[in-house]
C-alpha cells in the first residue's frame, strides 16, 4: 500500500522540544481528520488522532496508539484539547508527540477527498449496515474504539476484500493474514459491515476508519 503526498495526506517531520500548544505546520490546505505521530529516536507507541474519537465529540481531548489495541483514552495533554486546522496541528508538551528529549518525529495526516478517500466513523448495530463513502473503497483500516481487544483491521480488494469470508491483517501485530470471518464487502459508494463480531460491528460499540479508493 502507498499513500500519495498530496490532498488527502502529508508527511511532516519535526523536532520535539516539550512545549505545551506547539503549532506545527502542514500542508494539506485542509483540516487532518487522523493523524499519525511517532517518536523515532525512542520505542514509545504510535500516538493517533481520528475525528471519530469520543463519537466525533472533542475528540481532540482523546487518543489512541496504532500498536496496540487499545480502546479510546482521555487525554488533554497529547493535543492540547485543539483539533487540527487546515494549517496546523497543536501538539501538548507530553510523550510521545513532544518530549523534551528533542528527538526526531513523524507525522502522518490524513483528510477525506472526495471520490478518492474518507476518514470516518460509525456506531455499532445488532443488524447489518451499509456505510456511505461516496465511492467504491479498494482499502479500509477499522478499529473498534470501544474495546481493548480489538486492533486494527486491514482490508484490500487485492488480497481478497469482497463476498465471502474476507483477508485481514492487523496493523499492531505480526500475525499472519487470515480469512475466518465475512466482514461484509465494498459497494460502489462505500461498504457494509456484519454483525459477525464486535471487532467491527456490535451494538453499544463504536468504530473510526479509514478507506481509500
Amino acid at each position: 500500500w502507498m499513500w500519495k503526498r498530496h490532498a488527502g495526506f502529508d508527511v511532516v517531520t519535526y523536532k520535539s522540544y516539550g512545549v505545551a500548544g506547539r503549532r506545527l505546520p502542514h500542508s494539506l490546505g485542509r483540516a487532518p481528520e487522523m493523524l499519525w505521530i511517532k517518536d523515532r529516536e525512542h520505542s514509545r507507541a504510535w500516538a493517533v488522532y481520528h475525528k471519530g474519537l469520543n463519537g466525533g465529540t472533542n475528540p481532540e481531548d482523546y487518543w489512541l496508539t496504532l500498536d496496540t489495541s487499545d480502546a479510546e483514552a482521555s487525554n488533554t495533554n497529547i493535543w492540547h484539547s485543539t483539533a487540527p486546522t487546515a494549517t496546523h496541528i497543536s501538539l501538548g508538551a507530553s510523550h510521545p508527540v513532544n518530549t523534551n528529549l528533542i528527538h526526531d518525529m513523524i507525522c502522518l495526516a490524513f483528510a477525506s477527498v472526495d471520490g478518492i478517500s474518507k476518514v470516518g466513523y460509525y456506531a455499532g448495530s445488532s443488524s447489518g449496515i451499509t456505510i456511505t463513502t461516496g465511492f467504491a473503497p479498494r482499502f479500509l483500516i477499522l478499529k473498534n474504539i470501544t474495546d481493548n481487544s480489538s486492533g486494527w483491521l486491514v482490508l484490500d480488494t487485492t488480497r481478497g476484500w469482497g463476498s465471502g469470508n474476507d483477508y485481514k491483517l492487523n496493523l499492531n501485530n505480526n500475525e499472519t493474514q487470515n480469512n475466518w470471518d465475512d466482514l461484509g464487502a465494498p459497494t460502489s459508494t462505500g461498504f457494509t459491515v456484519s454483525t459477525a463480531n464486535s471487532q467491527w460491528n456490535a451494538a453499544n460499540k463504536n468504530y473510526i476508519y479509514y478507506a481509500h479508493a
